[in-house]
Formats: structure tokens, C-alpha cells, sequence
């Protein structure tokens, strides 16, 4: 077998595949999505969150027999707050990128109509670099 056929020259070779680029309406699809179905989750952790300020109030007060109790039922609030928290916390951060990448794309569509100044208006503007 030649050389060139085999698999592991074909593997030091080949040409590297580029990603594929999200569709911008897409990605804004999927950020409407998470900003209204954020609503509910923001209204779920508010509730955990309250009720944990609840039982902290309650254990301050709590005599030795309760506090125990106490204890253990902030503990399963604070981890379903803390679940829900990461996640929400995940959702940010790639719908972050979303907005990050589709604001490249306008300034790359602002630079090929020929608005240059435009172009270098919003690159000089931190929030256009991504400097969140």
C-alpha cells in the first residue's frame, strides 16, 4: 500500500475542517427563547432564595432540637438553588456568546456595504469587544 494511502499520513494531512457558522436568526431564536423561558426560572430561584432568607431567620432564633431540622431543609433548598443557579449561569454564558459572535457578524456585513466608519466606531467600544 502506498504511503499516501495509509491512515495515519492521511491524518497528518488532511485539511482542517472549519466550523460550520451558526445562522444568526437562529441564534437569536434561541436567545429569545432563553430570555422568556428565564422568566419562569428567575421566578423559581426567587422562591428558593426566599425561603432559604426564611430559615436562616428561623435558625437564628432556633433552639437545639429545631436547629437540626433547620439545617437539613436549608441544606435542600440551597442545593436546588444552587442547581438551578449554575444552569441559569451556563444559559448566560452561551447565549453570551451568541451575542458575541453575532455582533462580529454585523460588523463584518457593515465592513463589506462599505461603512467603515461604522466599523470603527463600534471595534473601539468595549462591549463591541466583548469586554463584559
Amino acid at each position: 500500500m502506498p504511503l499516501y494511502e495509509k491512515k495515519w499520513w492521511k491524518n497528518v494531512f488532511r485539511k482542517e475542517k472549519k466550523a460550520k457558522s451558526a445562522d444568526t436568526l437562529s441564534d437569536i431564536e434561541a436567545i429569545h427563547e432563553f430570555l422568556h423561558d428565564s422568566k419562569n426560572d428567575l421566578i423559581m430561584m426567587l422562591a428558593f432564595l426566599e425561603e432559604f432568607e426564611e430559615l436562616e431567620k428561623e435558625r437564628e432564633v432556633a433552639t437545639p432540637g429545631i436547629l437540626h431540622v433547620n439545617l437539613q431543609r436549608q441544606a435542600e433548598v440551597m442545593t436546588k438553588l444552587l442547581e438551578h443557579y449554575s444552569f441559569f449561569e451556563d444559559d448566560v454564558a452561551i447565549n453570551g456568546i451568541r451575542i458575541k459572535e453575532m455582533a462580529k457578524k454585523l460588523l463584518k456585513h457593515a465592513e463589506h456595504a462599505g461603512m467603515h466608519d461604522l466599523v470603527k466606531e463600534k471595534k473601539e467600544n468595549p462591549h463591541w469587544q466583548g469586554k463584559w
